[in-house]
């Protein structure tokens, strides 16, 4: 580690990764810092017992803002899309192959009227006039129908894609989200998707810069509004590095903390209190024989599960020899404020026995997580971020936690590393 670079990065993740590629292929010595020994945070890979389990986000959106990144910086992004794509409603299955969301309401709907009011209310929201944010996206679609199955649907794309409930999620959002990615399709990454994040800290070490794990920010240096550096704990010394660029990807409440009192206006102070994380159940799990034929599964109808990945039947080198290794997402019953995660996990595992009638027979549990408070599912709900700038100038948040509007999880994350790459080119 120098003690002067043209910019720092302090974070991994998506949006510190992606923003540390972009700064290096424009010709900038970076600096990316890293606190934890991994690269790429709540979007990474770690091995338990042989397999690669994912450390939160696992499958990245094809054609997305992340790949949109790998091709602008010039490296494969080495997704593998997943190919076979089916729900699970109430105990039976519905392949994608035969149609997406649209044919799932059309086969759950009681009749034809109720699935057309149900697909013209959608169309008309996206085309013409979407609803606010004062009411949630299960009112709104209660509006038009009270049918478990059409909900559950709704239930499962939005809880394994926002990390909220339906019920929590304004329903605005959502239909911003449609807006700027549908459709959405994701893959798997072989070796996991730490193997992404390498390539782009190689990157920067090409262009002449540093990657260091096991760094933490301390604070940021900031004069007349202006960022002139960070003190970084590093290999228990003290270090002062000097930079005119400092992007976290630490989330904005954190960033903020490292600014001095003086630099934050009652306006950035007033945002920051909006921001509420979200929380997400995680488990993986083994198994010798394939439970499904299918690499990625939404689940609807459920108690706690939203979703299940098998990245081993689509990507290399994720699991054993002989091995599958599947990935389950949750939400818990209050996914802003969890209270009760033993339950919660006591119906997640409830849902799988459900899905898998011997999944205590069949399978091994490899891991149990509930991401949530300092290191949550998202970094606030949908509608409350404060965006990628903050009122020190050259000082810019990435993450999930910044991204514009429409741009969710590791979408938002990548494309709030795009918005900074373009302020700096403009502005600097």
């Amino acid at each position: 580690m120098k003690l002067q670079y043209d910019a720092i990065v302090i974070g991994s993740g998506v949006g510190g990764s992606c923003a540390a590629a972009l700064l290096a292929h424009s010709g900038k010595r970076v600096l990316l810092a890293e606190k934890r020994t991994y690269l790429g945070g709540r979007f990474s890979t770690v091995e338990r017992d042989g397999f690669l389990c994912a450390t939160g986000g696992l499958a990245i959106q094809t054609g997305g803002c992340v790949e949109q990144v790998c091709e602008a910086v010039g490296i494969p992004s080495g997704v593998h899309p997943s190919k076979k794509v089916a729900t699970w409603l109430a105990g039976k299955i519905y392949d994608h192959k035969n149609g997406g969301m649209t044919q799932i309401i059309r086969d759950v709907a009681t009749s034809d009227d109720e699935a057309e009011r149900v697909l013209s209310a959608i169309k008309r929201a996206r085309a013409w006039c979407p609803p606010n944010n004062d009411v949630s996206f299960q009112e709104w679609l209660s509006q038009y129908t009270s049918n478990e199955k059409i909900h559950g649907v709704f239930q499962a794309t939005i809880s394994s894609l926002l990390t909220v409930n339906s019920h929590e999620l304004p329903a605005g959002e959502y239909f911003k989200v449609m807006e700027h990615n549908a459709p959405i399709t994701f893959g798997f990454i072989d070796g996991g998707s730490i193997r992404l994040w390498e390539k782009m800290a190689n990157l920067v070490k090409q262009a002449g810069g540093d990657v260091i794990t096991g760094a933490s920010a301390m604070g940021f240096t900031v004069e007349n509004f202006k960022v002139t550096g960070i003190n970084l704990r590093h290999q228990q010394a003290n270090h002062k590095v000097s930079a005119p660029i400092v992007v976290s990807n630490i989330g904005p409440a954190a960033t903020a903390q490292l600014i001095p009192d003086e630099y934050l206006d009652k306006s950035f102070r007033r945002q920051l209190k909006k921001i509420t994380p979200t929380a997400i159940m995680w488990l993986h799990f083994s198994s010798e024989e394939p439970l499904m034929e299918y690499s990625a599964l939404a689940v609807g109808c459920s108690r706690r599960v939203n979703m299940i990945d098998a990245p081993s039947f689509e990507a290399e080198g994720v699991a054993p020899p002989g091995q599958h290794l599947y990935t389950v997402g949750g939400a818990p019953l209050n996914s802003l404020a969890p209270n009760d995660i033993k339950a919660d996990f006591e119906a997640f595992l409830a849902d799988l026995r459900d899905i898998y009638p011997e999944f205590d027979k069949r399978t091994r549990v490899l891991t149990k997580t509930c991401y949530r408070g300092a290191w949550p599912g998202f970094r606030t709900i949908s509608g409350s971020r404060p965006g990628h700038r903050t009122p020190i100038r050259n000082l810019y948040n990435v993450g999930d936690g910044a991204g514009p509007p429409g741009f969710e999880g590791s979408m938002g994350a990548a494309k709030s590393a795009m918005l900074v790459a373009e302020d700096i080119k403009q502005f600097s």
